[in-house]
């Protein structure tokens, strides 16, 4: 059976009208695909076939399919990779100017992949999607913030420390007299990353703050605190 391809991205079909690709698409494995049933459905069983052509022709569609398959998931890698990174777009804002952000978020689809970028516009900050072709340029951005570990310990240190607001504890920290600290938690801080607690002091009414891990004893009244560590009301 003769084949006939008129154009490389035009319009073309077997020569029994077989449509192989539609107008301004390139050849793909599913267009060789198209091509290989449309030999295959035409061929003469009483005829001459020579089935090594055949194989040859399959090995080679294998071949094009892991070819495809890799460079799909390269290209998601690579869009992937965008996501923490500083990106200059195409598109422009209401002044004129190319969108730059921060890329938070990608989506692929079987159609095509878009980036949520955080931007600013009017002053504030907001997310806004754009097509992964937009992207101009690529600037990697330093991430600050703490390893996601250390920021769920962290955070999860913060809710513990929280719930001790309105108990009077007991501290590793010692006062002038050589005793532990005793006060009432006011409240919980972070800073950087640390999670302080701040105390009113039972023995001076001042108000001071401590990281958390110097927390020691927990009571619900002064009265207990302080008979635990032994001293007088």
């Amino acid at each position: 059976m003769a084949i006939t391809i008129y154009n490389y991205t035009g319009a073309t079909a077997t020569d029994r009208g077989t449509q192989i690709i539609k107008s301004g698409e390139d050849m793909d494995k599913n267009a060789f695909l198209t091509i290989l049933s449309a030999e295959l459905s035409n061929m003469d069983p009483m005829g001459d076939n020579d089935s090594t052509q055949y194989i040859t022709q399959m090995a080679q569609f294998v071949s094009m399919e892991q070819m495809s398959n890799l460079n799909n998931t390269m290209s998601s890698y690579a869009n992937n990779s965008l996501v923490g990174k500083g990106v200059t777009l195409k598109s422009v804002d209401s002044e004129g100017a190319n969108y730059t952000g921060v890329v938070k978020a990608v989506t692929s689809t079987s159609s095509k992949t878009t980036i949520s970028v955080e931007v600013n516009e009017n002053g504030s900050n907001v997310y806004k999607d754009f097509d992964v072709s937009d992207v101009l340029t690529i600037l990697d951005v330093q991430d600050y913030s703490l390893p996601a570990i250390n920021n769920i310990n962290g955070n999860m240190s913060f809710l513990v420390a929280s719930s001790f607001i309105g108990k009077h504890v007991e501290l590793s920290e010692k006062n002038s007299d050589g005793n532990n600290i005793t006060g009432e938690v006011l409240g919980v801080v972070k800073d950087q990353g640390v999670v302080k607690i701040k105390i009113k002091l039972h023995d001076s009414d001042e108000v001071q703050e401590y990281t958390y891990d110097k927390l020691i004893k927990a009571a619900n009244t002064k009265d207990e605190i302080k008979k635990e560590t032994g001293e007088d009301n």
